[in-house]
C-alpha cells in the first residue's frame, strides 16, 4: 500500500461517521483555537507595552510631581518643599552625569478657540528642548525657540487633533488661536502620535495629539496664578547613554531629596526599567497562557485516543480480513495512525480559523488589541499534528498487533 491508499481509506472511515469524527475533532479545534487566541492576546499586550514605553523614550528619565495630602502636605509646607520647580531644571545638568537635555512640563487644561470653533485640550508649557527630549517634532512649521522663551512670546504649536478640529483642511501656520483671554500665533503643528487607549495599556500616557505647546515663560506670565507659579507637573530628562540611565536616576533621586528637604513629593519613572518589567511579565503571561492551551489540547488528544480505541474494537473483523489478504502490521498501524492524524490536522486547520475569529471578537468587543503571528499559527498547527501522532500511536499499535485468526473469529 502506498500513502495515497492510506489517505483514501482514512478519509472513507471518517466520512462514514461524520458526527462522531466532528465531535472527536472538537477537542483539537478548541485547543488550537485557544492557542491562537491566547498568543494573539499576549502579542497584542506586548506590542501595546512596547509602544507606550517608547513614547516616554528608553533613554529618558521622567520625574513626576506627586500631590501630597494631609500630614505629608503639612510636613512639606513646614520644611519648605514646593515640589518640582525651574530650580530643579537648572540643577539637574550640573549634578547628574550624562544629562543631554532637561525639559520642564507644566500642563493646564483649557479650551482653545479659533473664530466660532472650540476644542478642548491641554496647554503644555515647556522649553526649547522638549521636542528633542521626547523625540516628538513638528510636522509643519517650527517648535519653541530660545527667543520665544526669553521674551515670553505669545506663540503656540498645535497638536494634530486640535489643528484638525479648529482649522479643518486649512493651513493653521500664522493664524491666531485664543487661549483664555490672550491670542497666540500658531507657528507649528506637531506630528501625529499614535496613542493607545484600551484595556491592555500598562502605563498611562496622555494623548499628545490634543496638546498645545507654548513657552514655559509665557505660561507663567499669562496663564497661571501666583500660587501655581514655578511648579512643574513633570520633568523629562534625556541621558546620552542607555547604560547610564539607571545610575543617573539614582543620583537624580538623591539630588531631589536633598533639594526638596527630604520630602518625597516626586516620583521617578524609568521607561527602560518599565520595558524590562513588561517583558518579564509578558514571559510569565505567555507560559500561563501556553499551559492553559496545552491542557485543552491534552483533553482533545485523550478524546482522539478514546474514539480510536473504540474504532479499533468496532473494526476487528476488517483488521482480520486485511491481514488475511496480505496487509502487514506496518500497513495496519499506518492506516489507523493516518486516520488520527487526519482528524487532528483537520481540527487544527479549523482551529486556526476559529482562533483568528476569537482574536477578532476580543479586539472588537473586549477592546484588547491582538496580534496573530506566523509563529503562533505554525506552533498551533504543529502541536495539533503532534497530538494526532502521539495519541493515535497506541490505538494504531493495538490494531497492528492483533492476532489475525482471532480477529476473523470475532463477531
Amino acid at each position: 500500500m502506498d500513502y495515497r491508499e492510506y489517505l483514501e481509506i482514512g478519509y472513507k472511515s471518517i466520512t462514514q461517521h461524520k458526527l462522531r469524527s466532528f465531535l472527536t475533532m472538537l477537542g483539537v479545534i478548541f485547543g488550537v483555537g485557544a492557542v491562537i487566541a491566547m498568543m494573539s492576546i499576549a502579542g497584542g499586550a506586548q506590542k501595546a507595552a512596547l509602544e507606550q514605553i517608547k513614547l516616554l523614550g528608553t533613554n529618558n528619565i521622567r520625574v513626576k510631581q506627586v500631590e501630597l495630602t494631609g500630614e505629608q502636605r503639612d510636613e512639606a509646607e513646614f520644611r519648605g518643599s514646593m515640589g518640582l520647580s525651574l530650580r530643579d531644571v537648572n540643577l539637574i545638568p550640573q549634578v547628574v552625569p550624562g544629562v543631554e537635555a532637561v525639559a520642564p512640563i507644566k500642563i493646564f487644561d483649557v479650551e482653545i478657540r479659533h473664530q466660532d470653533l472650540k476644542a478642548p485640550g491641554r496647554v503644555v508649557g515647556t522649553s526649547t528642548q522638549y521636542d528633542e527630549v521626547v523625540n516628538f517634532y513638528p510636522e509643519e512649521g517650527r517648535f519653541i525657540s530660545d527667543l520665544d522663551v526669553l521674551e515670553a512670546k505669545k506663540v503656540c504649536i498645535l497638536g494634530v487633533d486640535i489643528a484638525k478640529e479648529l482649522f479643518k483642511l486649512n493651513n493653521p501656520i500664522g493664524e491666531k488661536v485664543k487661549i483664555e483671554e490672550n491670542w497666540y500665533t500658531v507657528v507649528g503643528v506637531m506630528q501625529t502620535k499614535a496613542i493607545r487607549k484600551d484595556k491592555s495599556t500598562v502605563i498611562e500616557v496622555r494623548n499628545m495629539n490634543r496638546d498645545v505647546y507654548i513657552p514655559i515663560s509665557t505660561m507663567f506670565n499669562r496663564l497661571l496664578s501666583f500660587e501655581m507659579y514655578d511648579n512643574m507637573n513633570e520633568l523629562a530628562v534625556r541621558i546620552n547613554n542607555q547604560d547610564l540611565v539607571i545610575p543617573a536616576a539614582k543620583i537624580l533621586e538623591r539630588m531631589l531629596l536633598r533639594t526638596h528637604k527630604g520630602i518625597r513629593d516626586f516620583e521617578i519613572v524609568i521607561p527602560r526599567q518599565l520595558l524590562a518589567q513588561a517583558q518579564r511579565t509578558q514571559q510569565i503571561f505567555n507560559v500561563v497562557m501556553g499551559a492553559i492551551a496545552a491542557i485543552s489540547l491534552l483533553v482533545g488528544g485523550i478524546g482522539i485516543m478514546n474514539i480510536m480505541l473504540a474504532t479499533v474494537t468496532e473494526r476487528i473483523k476488517e483488521i482480520g480480513i486485511r491481514r488475511a489478504i496480505g496487509a502487514t502490521e506496518r500497513d495496519i498501524m499506518l492506516q489507523f495512525l493516518n486516520e488520527t492524524v487526519f482528524i487532528s490536522v483537520s481540527g487544527g486547520i479549523i482551529g486556526i480559523f476559529m482562533g483568528a475569529l476569537m482574536a477578532e471578537v476580543i479586539t472588537r468587543y473586549a477592546e484588547w488589541d491582538t496580534v496573530i503571528s506566523g509563529i503562533a499559527i505554525v506552533s498551533a498547527f504543529g502541536i495539533s499534528v503532534l497530538v494526532g501522532v502521539v495519541f493515535g500511536m497506541y490505538p494504531a499499535q493495538k490494531a497492528a498487533r492483533m492476532d489475525p485468526i482471532q480477529a476473523l473469529r470475532s463477531e
